[in-house]
């Protein structure tokens, strides 16, 4: 193989890989499942990175040692291929399946592998293998190379303006701009304080230039600020530093220059592109949340966004594309602004050990990749196996009046389709038809064992007509083709849940509870065994043995929704005692799907109630969904009970949600039982001590003060509170609101003011004047 065609094989390997991974990160999003901004970008870079890397390994696998050597290893006998013919001519070639998906001098498959039949030693049997000289597409050389020129032309635009790119900020990086901070600036103090905050063992060079419209991070930490940064507030000022300090702790110079270099060659891919906007956006908005959070407000990062943009209105010094710049583009500035503005709610960061968990996950994926692409187009006989197992189960069409249904088992080989057309009633016993309607039919295809057998039954005049094929070939409707019949008819029946609720009545009433969940255990498809367990669960009374069981039998569904809907159909038909009510939220704690789980939990909060021993059962429920809106929605609904062991309950799961904002909501509805219980004071406090915005802890205790009546023992826990509030004017703004609310205690007083003292002189003047009303209503009560 020459270069040209290891190049064009390369990109159209790309093209593949990048267009499926991409995809997958665009329709997550689309789909709401990366509603946190860490796990978009995760996506989105996994995505990007990931196709570089498994078309790499896809274009060098043929050229890998090892895998020549492992193509001569004899193949292991198997009791499905047996040869007549020397091994090494007969076994399939891993390695010119691979280089079937290469173009040029084996070109690229259209059929790959075919189906042979080759006489053998033993009888009846059949060997599987590759043809000898598989059929392809040939790239003409020519075409080879102009497609490769085309791509390198095509690319050369952008390869150039990346490079001028790279030229500029490299010509910053070398050169000395600006001057440093003045004496007595606020900045380097400011800086160094923010560094310390977020763990940076090495803090950039300050400059200050003059013309530079935005802050700007270059390569080598050397962090440019515009020279009017000196006029702002010291609030401004260090959001400002906060957010470019965010930059160099993710790391974001290098990122930046990494990406740009990822899409490069996939210029052509609209996608890429997509992508690349979508990663740099996220890196501001990540910024900006962390500048937000320390600063206890978005408002000071919004300030000085909006400076930059009427500074930038005028000509400027131009800001390098490359270089990590506060507010560039206009666009995204404004957008940002609004967020800030809005006090968006901020999410905590994704933990470090998820974060590589993840990055196991999609190398793993990537590395998948090649192998899938290759393998799965060089046999047949595997690519139908792969799609029996996505079409496993069962499938259920209408149209027409027409009823079809189909069940699949690709382990057992079986493939079972009957349709319906009328009313057609079955025999008790369920071993034939007992009647049709005029203008019915009933047709059943079984293949098992590679053995096709079928049935087509129609009203006729004399009766019911039957025509019984075996591989096509009419058969008379014998004894044998009776029990073929009788055998097949109840697992139809079983798997496509066609009149389940008069067959499920006739089992129960025929063998009881028993019977009916005997027979549910032999149902393979999730919809069918579920419709079994709502006729169960409609018809019957269970003790806790029995519910045990049921809900046994509906923890081995796959289906989040039928599983929720079988739980649910629990709740609503049965009588359930604690320690029924315990085994339904054990067996929802296998709801895979958050929204499932968290629609079952909240419809159980509202019907069941909640003592005893399912009270730790809810905590460990609650424990197991990972949306944190979700969980507020379960939450709410155990608040709406007002009572205190629900309320405790949903505190206790409070204390697992990741989103101050979610936190925070949980704890302004559980406001109105925190002054009638103790117990719930102190779980309302502690899940304020785990939240972490400033500004979401002010809102909370904001509203806890407005929410009634504020004795000594409540605002002493409000002022231990504040000394979680790492901010200064967030933390003044709670002691306000105190003190207007607050009884006239001495030593309440005094505990306020060292709170007070605590704040810089500003604010605790602030905070100070707040207590003038008690000086007043002393000179009114000394004056009367």
């Amino acid at each position: 193989m020459n270069a040209i065609d290891l190049v064009l094989s390369w990109l159209l390997t790309l093209a593949l890989h990048a267009t499926v991974l991409l995809s997958l990160a665009w329709g997550l999003q689309r789909l709401g499942a990366l509603r946190h901004p860490g796990w978009r970008e995760l996506a989105w870079r996994g995505a990007l990175f990931g196709a570089l890397l498994s078309s790499v390994l896809a274009t060098a696998a043929p050229a890998l040692p090892a895998l020549d050597e492992w193509a001569r290893r004899p193949a292991p006998p198997t009791a499905q291929a047996v040869s007549a013919a020397p091994a090494a001519d007969k076994r399939p070639d891993p390695t010119r399946a691979l280089r079937a998906t290469l173009p040029g001098e084996t070109g690229l498959p259209r059929i790959l592998a075919r189906q042979g039949a080759a006489a053998a030693d033993a009888p009846g049997t059949v060997e599987t293998s590759f043809a000898s000289s598989p059929e392809s597409w040939q790239v003409p050389g020519p075409l080879a190379a102009t497609l490769v020129l085309a791509w390198l032309l095509g690319g050369l635009p952008v390869a150039m303006r990346l490079g001028r790119q790279a030229w500029a900020l490299r010509r910053w990086t070398r050169g000395q701009p600006g001057v440093a901070p003045r004496a007595g600036s606020r900045l380097p103090a400011l800086a160094n304080g923010l560094g310390r905050a977020l763990a940076l063992k090495c803090l950039p060079r300050l400059r200050l230039v003059e013309g530079l419209a935005s802050p700007m991070l270059l390569p080598g930490r050397r962090l440019l600020l515009p020279a009017w940064v000196d006029d702002l507030s010291q609030q401004q000022q260090r959001a400002l530093l906060a957010h470019e300090l965010a930059h160099l702790q993710r790391r974001d110079p290098a990122w930046r220059l990494a990406q740009r270099l990822a899409v490069l060659p996939l210029y052509f891919h609209p996608l890429a592109w997509l992508a690349l906007r979508r990663l740099e956006a996220l890196a501001e908005d990540a910024c900006d949340e962390r500048a937000a959070a320390l600063c206890g407000s978005g408002r000071p990062l919004a300030e000085c966004l909006a400076a930059c943009l009427v500074r930038g209105a005028a000509p400027q010094t131009i800001t390098p594309t490359l270089a990590v710049a506060m507010a560039a583009e206009p666009g995204p500035v404004v957008r940002r602004v609004r967020n800030l503005l809005e006090e968006t709610p901020m999410r905590r960061p994704i933990p470090a050990s998820i974060r590589r968990t993840a990055l196991v996950a999609g190398l793993a994926a990537a590395l998948a990749l090649p192998g899938l692409a290759i393998t799965s187009a060089g046999s047949p006989a595997h690519a139908a196996g792969l799609f029996d197992g996505l079409f496993n189960g069962t499938a259920h069409t209408s149209f027409n009046g027409k009823s079809r249904y189909v069940h699949r088992n690709s382990l057992t080989g079986l493939r079972m389709e009957m349709s319906l057309r009328g009313d057609v009633a079955f025999t008790d016993a369920e071993d034939d038809i007992a009647s049709m309607a005029a203008g019915s039919a009933f047709e059943l295809s079984i293949k098992r064992a590679g053995v096709e057998r079928s049935l087509r039954v129609t009203p006729g005049n004399g009766g019911l007509e039957r025509d019984y094929r075996v591989g096509g070939e009419k058969r008379p409707f014998d004894a044998a083709a009776r029990a073929w019949l009788a055998e097949s008819l109840p697992q139809l029946l079983r798997e496509t849940g066609i009149q389940a609720q008069a067959r499920g009545g006739r089992i129960l009433a025929r063998g009881g509870v028993d019977a009916l969940m005997a027979d549910i255990d032999k149902i393979e498809n999730d919809h069918a065994r579920g419709l079994y367990l709502g006729v169960l669960f409609e018809n019957a009374k269970l003790d806790e043995a029995s519910l045990a069981r049921a809900l046994a039998l509906a923890g081995k569904m796959a289906t989040d929704y039928e599983l929720r809907r079988v739980l649910q159909a629990a709740l609503d038909s049965q009588a359930l005692t604690a320690s029924g009510q315990a085994q339904l939220l054990q067996a929802a704690a296998k709801i895979g799907s958050d929204y499932e789980q968290a629609q079952l939990l909240a419809h159980m909060a509202r019907s069941q109630p909640l003592q005893g021993t399912v009270l730790s059962a809810w905590q460990a429920a609650l424990a197991t969904i990972g949306s944190d809106y979700e969980q507020r929605q379960v939450l709410s609904a155990l608040l709406a009970r007002n009572e205190p062991a629900a309320t405790r309950v949903a505190l206790e799961g409070a204390r697992g949600i990741g989103s101050d904002y979610e936190a925070r909501t949980v704890l302004q509805q559980a406001i109105g039982m925190v002054r009638n219980d103790a117990d719930t004071r102190r779980a309302w406090f502690k899940v304020l001590a785990d939240i972490g915005s400033d500004y979401e802890q002010r809102q909370a205790l904001e509203a806890l003060l407005d929410g009634g009546v504020v004795d000594v023992e409540l605002a002493d826990d409000v002022l231990a509170s504040l000394r979680n509030v790492g901010s200064g004017h967030e933390a003044a703004q709670v002691l306000r609101r105190l003190a207007a609310v607050m009884p006239a205690d001495q030593g309440l007083l005094e505990r306020y003011r060292a709170a007070a003292r605590r704040l810089s002189d500003h604010e605790r003047g602030q905070a100070e004047r707040a207590l003038d009303r008690f000086a007043l209503a002393g000179a009114d009560q000394s004056g009367t």
